[in-house]
């Protein structure tokens, strides 16, 4: 079931109507109701697959919790018993997970092989099955670290789990945070549901009338690259690098609005990422909670393992501090970043994409002392607002270069696509009209140029520190439901949908 949906709006509406006619105590099994509906509708065997996940994690948390309250003092005994229940429960849901994605791959390639078309086997993945695993290792391992208590109740574990507005793109949320707003009940609150409205209304604005418009160019092209060349494929990487933007902070912008009109402040998952000024702040702003995860679960982990720590002494002795200093930051960096493609997907060129990532991150920190001083040596003036914004169009472009490594579909394709970048310059295409042919039409285009430079305009507001929903609840009340619907006209009017086009689904939602 697609947020952008209709049947989607018309759960959210029973929901909404039920949660707040019910006593508080039983709120919970509404939002445990609606989102097992919501669940089941994207099919009845997804839902049984997610079971066995929840009841691993439950009986994980259950057994260490018992450990923990048994009596015994020495906290670090108590913690070496509970260990071998943490890692069995994180083999089993990274087990899972593994099994999914890979028999899914199998499948697929395997269908494309006997149809001679590539095939999504959509029945075989459950419904964010990387977000829920996620969330449920976080639980255990807070739970073994004393960070969280855990459940005695698995239908509450199963909320945590698939909670709806954040089961398909996230946020991946912590327990602690999450579960007691969940589990608690809340007032009817006209001025946060507003508020929550206002954002599902912008989230849907993001992705209907600029995702899915700039998704039909980069459909176009990648999808049928010999048709094209030279500016053509630096056009469609531009467009996927605002289409995936537009996607996920749009589906953000749903989830956490429908979850504000419920009185559950969902994590922030955005913070403007174009306004970034080197990678790793780059990935503070995007897809917040997932690095936030990794550097929580996996990171921190690893810099403290014994056996990384004598390696560190062992390299600092011999070839000095920085030495052993770097060794601390680049092991940990560059699992992380594998990890952190596989996350996004199963083929080679998402191992590649996450070691893109890690190394430029990699060399930003551990040459920082070397750029500094090259910067002083040519009389850069970092603090400037020049330089400033050319640190965000450098991270831009480095973020159009991760999406040219994976949206043509393969690693051969994304060569043959640099290779045309140098050898085929052919700017003549925005003269003769040309540019009209690559699935976006004259109209298209100027819709999708005008609804960006919106999207950037509220974005430098909230950049400055304009608290853009607050300034429009500040507006008199005619100003207001005018902005309103002018906001639900230009959606239904501009919008990418209708008869004999499919609404594109989440990208996020594949992972």
């Amino acid at each position: 079931m697609s947020f952008i949906s209709l049947t989607f709006f018309l759960l959210f509406t029973a929901t909404f109507i039920i949660y707040f006619l019910m006593p508080f105590r039983f709120r919970w099994i509404v939002l445990l109701l609606a989102s097992l509906a919501f669940y089941i509708c994207g099919g009845a065997l997804k839902a049984l697959l997610m079971l066995p996940a929840v009841l691993t994690a439950f009986l994980v948390g259950k057994k260490i919790s018992a450990i923990y309250e048994d009596g015994e003092t020495d906290k670090a005994s108590q913690k070496k018993k509970a260990k071998p229940y943490l890692v069995t429960g994180v083999v089993i849901l990274v087990g899972m997970l593994l099994a999914f994605k890979i028999a899914q791959k199998a499948m697929a390639g395997m269908a494309a092989v006997l149809m001679g078309k590539t095939i999504t086997i959509g029945v075989l993945i459950p419904l964010g099955i990387s977000y829920y695993t996620f969330s449920l290792i976080g639980y255990m391992a807070d739970v073994y670290w004393r960070k969280t208590t855990a459940e005695k109740n698995i239908l509450h574990l199963m909320l945590y789990a698939i909670y709806f507005p954040q089961i398909v793109e996230g946020p991946i949320p912590r327990h602690k945070q999450l579960m007691k707003q969940l589990t608690e009940g809340h007032a009817f609150d006209y001025n946060r549901i507003c508020f929550g409205l206002q954002r599902v209304l912008w989230g849907l604005f993001k992705k209907m009338v600029i995702a899915d418009r700039a998704a039909l160019m980069t459909a176009a092209v990648f999808k049928n690259h010999l048709a094209y060349s030279g500016i053509f494929y630096l056009l469609a990487v531009l467009a996927s690098a605002i289409q995936l933007y537009a996607d996920f902070s749009g589906c953000m912008d749903i989830a956490l609005g429908i979850s504000e009109c419920f009185g559950i402040e969902l994590q922030e998952n955005f913070k403007r990422p174009f306004f970034s000024t080197s990678a790793a702040e780059f990935w503070r702003r995007w897809h917040i909670t997932l690095g936030a995860w990794f550097k929580d679960y996996v990171y921190m982990p690893l810099v403290i393992n014994p056996r990384l720590l004598k390696l560190s002494k062992k390299i600092k002795d011999k070839r000095g501090a920085r030495a052993g200093k770097n060794v601390m930051t680049v092991i940990p960096l560059l699992i992380v970043w594998t990890l952190t493609g596989l996350w996004h997907g199963t083929g080679l060129g998402y191992i590649v994409w996450g070691l893109y990532w890690g190394i430029i991150i990699i060399i930003s920190t551990v040459f920082a002392p070397e750029i500094k001083k090259l910067c002083d040596k040519l009389h850069i003036n970092t603090e400037s607002a020049g330089w400033k914004r050319w640190q965000r169009i450098r991270t831009f472009l480095i973020f159009c270069g991760g999406r040219l490594l994976t949206a043509p579909g393969s690693l051969m394709i994304s060569g043959a696509m640099v290779k045309s970048f140098f050898r085929d310059f052919n700017p003549w295409i925005f003269f003769d009209k040309e540019i009209f042919n690559a699935g976006l039409s004259v109209q298209n285009m100027w819709c999708l140029i005008l609804s960006i430079l919106l999207l950037a305009f509220v974005s430098f507001r909230q950049e400055s520190g304009v608290k853009i929903r607050e300034k429009v609840a500040s507006y008199p009340i005619v100003l207001r439901w005018i902005l309103y619907f002018a906001l639900i006209f230009v959606i239904i009017i501009f919008g990418i949908y209708g008869p004999g086009y499919s609404s594109n689904a989440f990208v996020y939602s594949q992972y």
